[in-house]
């Protein structure tokens, strides 16, 4: 073999040695949340379309329950496994990053946030007053009512305040021969939020909250919760509620009045059909002219020892700003399937068929006015709501006095917070 055919041979395998080594294997995103295949499948399309536009990306989905997500998190973080991409709810934020799991977003995403997000939600993404994700699903609370038993009742509007909910639960209300509750003018339910968050909402309709401002300690002692709570417990000592009336029988005509979230419209569709227009009525809280509704949300965030955080960050930009004018993002398309709320601008005008109907367009309304409140992210939540719920239904069911109750849970959730996190 002469000289100059052994150097092209040579040659070729150094420029093929060389091309290899450059070779970039694809990126693989893995998207943690909790809904299921079929919740997803919109934003799953979306992640197929992000493929074939970048062809260096793959994207894999992690799909948890949500009651199992944290422990998860935990879990996947000690055996090195964590996702690049988390679902966050709002209220395990604290948690998050009190654990160093979530990255801030650059400054080009929080300024995207900042402009592109009402702020009510900018702010439930916010711990230690730095911002750490991208809005997602919003949820917040109403008065919802049945036309049909308000008309029955010859009841002309919604109550405007708890006395005018007690007085019309007094007119729906049914009682059998022995007394027991048939039709609850109003109902609670079973879980903790069916309790916590109606509370909630009534208390920021009085101009206060439950926790104090340095979170040191609680409202709970004073008058307005006081006052909420004997409210309340007085539905069930009047007869006009029952511990077995609970908001999922609101579709069967057994109960005139909720507070209840947006997300209960799809619950509506399934018992109602097309008699939901006919049957629901949204109002606005009765909590006085200046009422105000809790709202929780989750956010989109990426984990901080991620090794891809950049395509992350733009993945989920992308995710989230409209592909073409006057359509919704991704992430907007899959909550308006799943029958949730989004607190993008963008697809929220783009979505005025799908929320303005007279079942969401109070809650938009109510999101987009400043009326929607949230606490502050605290670790303790979960654990502060579990007491208040206890609490609530002791007073619920007579076994204490509202006062004493709450004094119980400002004692136990002061403890509480006290205790190193």
């Amino acid at each position: 073999m002469n000289t100059a055919r052994r150097y092209a041979i040579s040659l070729l395998g150094v420029l093929g040695l060389t091309s290899g080594a450059f070779a970039q294997e694809p990126v693989t995103l893995t998207f943690a949340a909790h809904y299921t295949d079929t919740e997803m499948a919109p934003l799953t399309a979306c992640f197929r379309r992000y493929e074939s536009e970048n062809p260096g990306i793959r994207i894999d989905y992690r799909q948890t329950p949500i009651a199992d997500f944290m422990q998860n998190v935990m879990t996947s973080r000690v055996a090195g496994a964590s996702p690049d991409i988390y679902n966050v709810y709002s209220i395990w934020g604290k948690r998050l990053v009190d654990n160093a799991i979530l990255a801030e977003p650059p400054e080009d995403i929080a300024d995207f946030i900042s402009a592109n997000f009402e702020a009510s939600t900018v702010r439930s993404a916010v711990v230690d007053d730095r911002l750490w994700g991208i809005p997602a699903e919003v949820a917040l609370y109403m008065l919802i009512y049945n036309k049909k038993l308000f008309a029955e009742a010859g009841i002309a509007e919604p109550p405007k305040d708890w006395a005018g909910v007690l007085d019309a639960a007094a007119k729906i209300a049914k009682r059998d021969d022995l007394g027991r509750v048939e039709v609850a003018g109003y109902a609670f339910g079973p879980s903790v939020a069916n309790a916590a968050h109606p509370f909630r909402t009534l208390l920021f309709s009085k101009g206060t909250s439950i926790l104090t401002d340095d979170l040191a300690g609680t409202h709970l002692t004073e008058a307005p919760a006081v006052e909420i709570l004997e409210g309340q417990a007085k539905l069930f000592r009047d007869g006009l509620t029952s511990a077995s009336h609970q908001i999922r029988d609101f579709p069967a005509g057994r109960i005139g009045m909720i507070i209840g979230a947006n997300w209960m419209k799809q619950l509506m569709r399934e018992g109602l059909g097309d008699k939901l227009d006919e049957t629901v009525g949204v109002a606005p809280i009765p909590g006085g002219p200046d009422w105000k509704t809790y709202q929780y949300s989750f956010y989109q965030g990426v984990d901080a020892n991620s090794a891809h955080g950049p395509q992350a960050w733009a993945l989920l930009r992308w995710l989230n700003t409209p592909q073409d004018e006057g359509k919704r993002s991704c992430v907007g398309d899959m909550l308006v399937a799943l029958g949730s709320l989004t607190a993008n601008k963008a697809d929220l005008a783009a979505s005025t068929a799908e929320f303005g109907d007279a079942f969401t367009a109070p809650f938009v309304e109510a999101l987009r006015s400043g009326r929607a409140v949230g606490d502050p992210n605290i670790a303790q939540t979960p654990e502060m709501d579990r007491i208040l719920r206890t609490a609530i239904e002791e007073a619920w069911l007579g076994r204490k006095s509202p006062a004493d109750a709450l004094a119980g849970a400002d004692r136990e959730i002061t403890d509480l917070l006290a205790l190193p996190q």
